[in-house]
């Protein structure tokens, strides 16, 4: 896809939300999130691996956290890829926009639960709470991050562990410098977002989730000119809450 970028530049520090675009309409980016997607639901299972880099992040993860009889949440599942083959014992939920990709999800994974989720929702209660969670290229559209981390946060049971990544933010790094980059060829227009370390540590922080493991690492293949884009990857637990009046633990990585 081809793109052009806007929004402000601003400092690792910034305090403010980081700035998306202009004119910004919430119920166009998840149209246009929904179609863009829907329309290669079907061919996406052949071409993702040779557009990702996640360089076997993901399966280190799973293989560490996922134990007999887990529940796992896979927070913009897509066709499920990176739960599919987990052990027939473990419960997968799966997340996502399109309803194309999930009927992909569960094709891959019949025993699977797939629902249509707009990361801006809050995770129901009727879902019950995870002890492993995934979201992991899905937040690249997120124009209110604190808000999303801090749904996957209270669908963490105590102690859960997410794996999630960001497009990151970085001075000097060719294509990462701006706060958001926007899709035009996609109908409605959509936007990626990027969020600098200092922004994303202040979030985490702020709902109760404490960073175990950071990488800045490579994420996808970005075809218009053959371009890693790089993704902020974070491994993070509950131990606590937000700042609503239950406790929580905090660090940096």
């Amino acid at each position: 896809m081809s793109g052009s970028r806007t929004g402000s530049s601003s400092t690792e520090g910034a305090t403010a939300q980081e700035p998306g675009p202009e004119g910004f309409v919430p119920d166009a980016q998840e149209r246009g999130v929904r179609h863009a997607y829907g329309e290669i639901a079907e061919a996406y299972e052949a071409f993702f691996p040779s557009l990702q880099r996640y360089e076997g992040r993901v399966e280190r993860f799973l293989a560490e956290t996922v134990t007999p009889g887990a529940r796992v949440l896979d927070m913009g599942c897509g066709p499920g890829l990176l739960t599919r083959a987990l052990p027939p014992d473990v419960e997968v939920v799966g997340l996502d926009l399109s309803p194309e990709m999930l009927e992909v999800a569960r094709r891959g994974r019949p025993h699977g639960t797939y629902r249509p989720h707009s990361y801006r929702e809050p995770i129901t209660g009727e879902e019950g709470r995870f002890g492993v969670a995934l979201a992991v290229g899905c937040l690249d559209f997120c124009e209110d991050l604190p808000r999303t981390l801090g749904h996957l946060a209270r669908a963490l049971a105590p102690g859960g562990r997410l794996l999630f990544t960001v497009l990151e933010r970085r001075p000097g790094l060719e294509a990462h410098e701006e706060a958001s980059w926007r899709l035009p060829e996609a109908d409605p227009p959509v936007t990626l977002y990027f969020w600098s370390f200092a922004f994303v540590a202040r979030a985490l922080e702020e709902v109760g989730l404490v960073p175990l493991r950071y990488q800045h690492a490579p994420g996808w293949l970005r075809l218009m000119d053959e371009r890693v884009m790089h993704f902020g990857w974070w491994e993070v637990a509950r131990t606590g809450s937000d700042k609503s009046g239950r406790s929580a633990g905090s660090q940096t990585p």
